[in-house]
C-alpha cells in the first residue's frame, strides 16, 4: 500500500485535526482533497447522540473514495474528561475505581467505554492516562490517572489498555514521558521540570511496561524535561522521541503529539513547531483545525520536496499508520448506527452503582478498623 501512495497522500496521513465547532465543512474538504489520516472529536461538535452519529457518518462518507480509512478519535476517560453527549450517562473517574483495588472493575470500566466507542463508530481513544499523580495540589492530572503508586499505574494501566484493544478500539496511552511530575496545565502554560532523573526512574516506567505489553500508540505531552528534550516540548523533541523512545526503548508503533496548537507551544515555538514536529519521530501530528490548514499541509509537502524533511522518515511513519489501521480492520464503507442508549445507560449505571456499594463497604470496614485500633490504644493505656 505504501508504494501505491503519492507523496501528498502519505503526508496527509500524518495529520490529525480537532474540529473547533459544529461546523465541519472545512474538515470534510481536507478529508476529500488532502486525504488526512484522522479526526479527533470534541463534545462541542454535537449537541445530541444522533448529531454525533450523523457527524461520524459524514466524516466516513467524505473519506470512502480515498485509499486509506480514517482514524476517528476521542478523549473518553470517564470522570471529568467525557466526550459523549449528555443523554449518555458518564462513568466515574478511573482513579475512584482504582482505589477499590478490584481488577474486575478496572476491566469493566474499559470494556464499557470501548464497546460504546466502537459501536458509535470511533476507532481510537486517547486513554488511559499512565501518568502518576505526583503532587496532591496539582489538578492537571489528579483523578484522571490511576494512582500515585507507580506499580498500581503499571498494573491497572496495562489491564485497561488490553481490554480496550480486545474490544477493537486503539488505545493511545498518555502523556509521555509523564505529566504527573508537573503542576502546570499545558493548555495554558508550558510545563517544565529540572528533575529528569525522577522522570526516568519513575514517570516513564508505566510507559515502558505498556510497550513491553503490546502498546499500539503513545501520545507525547508538551512537557520540557531538562537533558531529555533539549529545551523543547517533548512533542517537538527529536532527542526524546527518536533517540530515547524509538532507539533506547525499541518502540515501533504509533507516536502522536498532543495538540501543537495549544497556547504555550503555539506562542513560543510557532516558527519552528511544524518542522520540529515532522522531524521529531512522531507519526501523527495533532492540530486544532484552522480555516486555511490546506496551506499547512502544502508547506510540509514543500519541505519534503526541498529536503528539509526526509521522505524516508515520512515513509516509516506512514508504514506504522497503515499497519495499525490494518490491524484493527478500520473501514469507512459501513454506516454507523450507534448504541442502544437505554441499554448503555443501564450498564454505566450498574458499573457506577457497583462501585458505590463497594465504597460504602470499604468505608464501613475502615471505620471498624479505626474503632478496634482506638480500643487497643485504651487497653494498652490501662
Amino acid at each position: 500500500m505504501l508504494e501505491k501512495l503519492t507523496l501528498e497522500e502519505k503526508i496527509g496521513q500524518m495529520f490529525m485535526f480537532g474540529i473547533n465547532s459544529s461546523n465541519t465543512e472545512g474538515i470534510l474538504e481536507l478529508i476529500k482533497n488532502n486525504q488526512i489520516g484522522g479526526v479527533i472529536l470534541y463534545k462541542k461538535n454535537y449537541s445530541s447522540y444522533s448529531e454525533m452519529l450523523t457527524l461520524i457518518n459524514k466524516l466516513k462518507d467524505a473519506n470512502k473514495e480515498n485509499k486509506i480509512p480514517l482514524f476517528v478519535a476521542v478523549d473518553e476517560e470517564g470522570g471529568r474528561v467525557n466526550r459523549m453527549p449528555s443523554e449518555i450517562k458518564n462513568l466515574k473517574s478511573i482513579n475512584k475505581f482504582s482505589k477499590l483495588e478490584d481488577k474486575k472493575l478496572i476491566k469493566k470500566h474499559s470494556e464499557i467505554i470501548s464497546k460504546m466507542l466502537y459501536n458509535t463508530g470511533i476507532n481510537m481513544n486517547f486513554a488511559p492516562d499512565l501518568d502518576i499523580d505526583n503532587n496532591s495540589s496539582s489538578k492537571v492530572i489528579k483523578d484522571r490517572c490511576f494512582s500515585d503508586n507507580v506499580d498500581i499505574v503499571k498494573e491497572y494501566g496495562i489491564l485497561y489498555m488490553e481490554e480496550m484493544q480486545k474490544n477493537n478500539v486503539i488505545s493511545i496511552i498518555k502523556h509521555f514521558p509523564g505529566h504527573g511530575i508537573t503542576k502546570k496545565d499545558s493548555h495554558i502554560l508550558l510545563p517544565y521540570t529540572f528533575n529528569y532523573k525522577e522522570v526516568l526512574n519513575k514517570h516513564i516506567l508505566p510507559f515502558k511496561e505498556a510497550i513491553d505489553n503490546g502498546c499500539d500508540g503513545i501520545m507525547i505531552s508538551h512537557i520540557v524535561v531538562r537533558k531529555l528534550t533539549q529545551g523543547l516540548p517533548s512533542s517537538l523533541s527529536k532527542k526524546l522521541i527518536k533517540e530515547y523512545l524509538r532507539e533506547k526503548l525499541h518502540y515501533d508503533n504509533l507516536v502522536i503529539t498532543d495538540d501543537i496548537r495549544m497556547k504555550p507551544v503555539d506562542l513560543l515555538y510557532k516558527s519552528v513547531s511544524l518542522k520540529k514536529a515532522f522531524t521529531s519521530g512522531a507519526d501523527i501530528i495533532l492540530f486544532k483545525y484552522r480555516k486555511e490548514d490546506y496551506k499547512v499541509i502544502n508547506k510540509v509537502i514543500k519541505m519534503v520536496k526541498t529536503g528539509k524533511i526526509k521522505e524516508e522518515d515520512i515513509d516509516k511513519s506512514v508504514a506504522r499508520i497503515l499497519r495499525i489501521k490494518e490491524k484493527y480492520n478500520i473501514s469507512d464503507k459501513k454506516k454507523t448506527n450507534g448504541c442502544n442508549i437505554e441499554e448503555l445507560n443501564k450498564q454505566i449505571e450498574a458499573g457506577n452503582t457497583e462501585k458505590a456499594e463497594l465504597e460504602t463497604e470499604i468505608t464501613r470496614l475502615q471505620n471498624q478498623l479505626a474503632a478496634v485500633q482506638t480500643e487497643n490504644e485504651k487497653l494498652q493505656g490501662q
